[in-house]
């Protein structure tokens, strides 16, 4: 794939990548509506975020019913031995649309080069929240901890600070965890004080500080899709309330003093650190309606929703059921615009001559008629793919030892180009190749009496006089 074909297939990536998430966005409204406790698990959101990034994977599913036609299975090909001298000229086929390829090449630069941007950008505030958090003093004594909270820390080897800056508690970490806690907790009631640190182990224990992370760095390297943004607003939100439930589900009888640390945390917390990327009990990411909702729960007599295995079963069915159907229309759509049917190929070897024609008959063949065009020119001469396709066969043992060395290229219309006797590969099966990308060179493998290329089209399985679909002179 050159430049161009690279630059066109980032931008339909990126087309493809947004309609799909526009797409899910209405999907998951209309679940919403039905079932509108889907809004407040923070799994939602992270589900949706997996399901919008499917489309982007460096893979897809292509289907096809068998990727030998049967009738190259059987064939025994015998070259033309003579050299019949006819001149052909190239006919481009390709428009010139430079306009639209500058443009093309000027708007993939400036996705790039936005990605670029965020990204440092996140890498800066990564690097400035570890600085910030290491600038602090390690806690050395655990007496403000209970004995299961200490366990807890020195099992998954997290690092605690205390800092003098009047924030709020968070967490931060993607490998290594690490707690930041204000010197006011110190002076908040120990039951307070106890559920403060167990919302920020709960934090750990849920490891939604990674997944803060992750939602950050797809937020960063997105920018150009809103929606990313705005699942992962969701999701902070979410995070925070679910992290809440956990804690009440783990200690019903400490609600009251639960809401009471949430309050007088945002009271003591006067500055802010850059909370986007990291998990707080009552960061500047939140709003007030967040606090609300956070300390409605909190003082409510009825038990947090629980999220039990129903929900994950529902998640997981359906998650995988749009990754597959993402994976499979992405091939499709991929195929039809990057790689469009072509009504006439290009032909696929420059300057070269007609040896043999299509259904020639001759006593080197037995008297079978030719199934192909053979193009004769010197050896190592470039070999261009004629349409646009699939390499299903990029070898010389697939079909008989007569071809050669063989490329076999599928179209979307059921069509396959055949190019054999060629002396070198510069594609393998499994690549998608446009008309006109060097495939190979014309060599003399397998059974001919001189260097030439062998072409040969079928459709739906029967061979086709490749002249009807190539500016052949003969």
């Amino acid at each position: 794939m050159d430049y161009q074909d690279m630059t066109n297939a980032l931008l339909l990536q990126v087309l493809m990548f947004i309609a799909w998430s526009f797409l899910l966005y209405g999907l998951a409204s209309a679940a919403i509506r039905f079932l509108p406790e889907l809004a407040k698990w923070s799994v939602f959101w992270q589900a949706l975020l997996i399901v919008t990034l499917a489309p982007l994977l460096p893979f897809s599913f292509y289907i096809v019913n068998d990727l030998i036609p049967d009738k190259l299975k059987s064939a025994v090909f015998n070259s033309q031995h003579s050299l019949v001298v006819q001149t052909n000229s190239l006919v481009n086929q390709v428009a010139s649309q430079t306009a639209s390829q500058f443009f093309c090449t000027i708007l993939a630069t400036a996705l790039l080069t936005g990605c670029v941007y965020s990204l440092l950008r996140f890498s800066l505030s990564s690097f400035r929240v570890k600085k910030f958090i290491l600038q602090n003093e390690p806690a050395i004594q655990f007496g403000l901890f209970s004995q299961p909270q200490q366990m807890i820390i020195k099992a998954k080897n997290i690092d605690v600070y205390i800092t003098e800056q009047a924030i709020s508690p968070f967490v931060y970490g993607f490998f290594k965890m690490k707690i930041l806690l204000p010197k006011h907790v110190m002076s908040m009631p120990a039951q307070q004080r106890f559920l403060l640190i167990e919302h920020e182990l709960m934090h750990i224990e849920r490891h939604d500080p990674r997944a803060v992370i992750i939602f950050r760095f797809c937020s960063a390297l997105f920018w150009f899709n809103p929606l990313i943004r705005f699942f992962e607003k969701r999701f902070m939100q979410t995070m925070e309330l679910n992290c809440d439930a956990a804690v009440l589900s783990a200690h019903p009888e400490s609600k009251r003093h639960y809401a009471q640390s949430l309050i007088a945390s945002i009271k003591l917390t006067t500055n802010s650190i850059n909370s986007v990327i990291t998990t707080c009990f009552s960061g500047t990411s939140l709003n007030k309606e967040d606090f609300a909702s956070r300390i409605r729960m909190a003082m409510s007599a009825q038990q947090p929703k629980v999220y039990g295995l129903g929900y994950w079963l529902v998640i997981l069915l359906t998650s995988s059921f749009f990754i597959l159907f993402a994976l499979t229309a992405k091939s499709a759509v991929y195929q039809q615009n990057i790689y469009p049917s072509d009504s006439l190929g290009m032909l696929p070897v420059l300057n070269a001559r007609v040896s043999s024609g299509y259904n020639e008959v001759n006593d080197f063949r037995g008297r079978k008629a030719h199934k192909g065009i053979d193009f004769a020119a010197a050896q190592g001469t470039d070999v261009i793919a004629s349409f646009s396709g699939r390499v299903t066969i990029a070898d010389s043992t697939s079909l008989h030892k007569n071809y050669g060395k063989v490329v076999l290229i599928e179209q979307q219309d059921n069509k396959h180009n055949l190019y054999a006797h060629l002396d070198s590969f510069n594609v393998k099966a499994g690549q998608w190749i446009t008309a006109g990308q060097k495939l190979g060179t014309v060599g003399s493998t397998g059974r001919v009496t001189g260097p030439h290329l062998h072409f040969e089209i079928l459709q739906d399985g029967d061979h086709v006089d490749p002249s009807i679909y190539l500016d052949v002179e003969q």
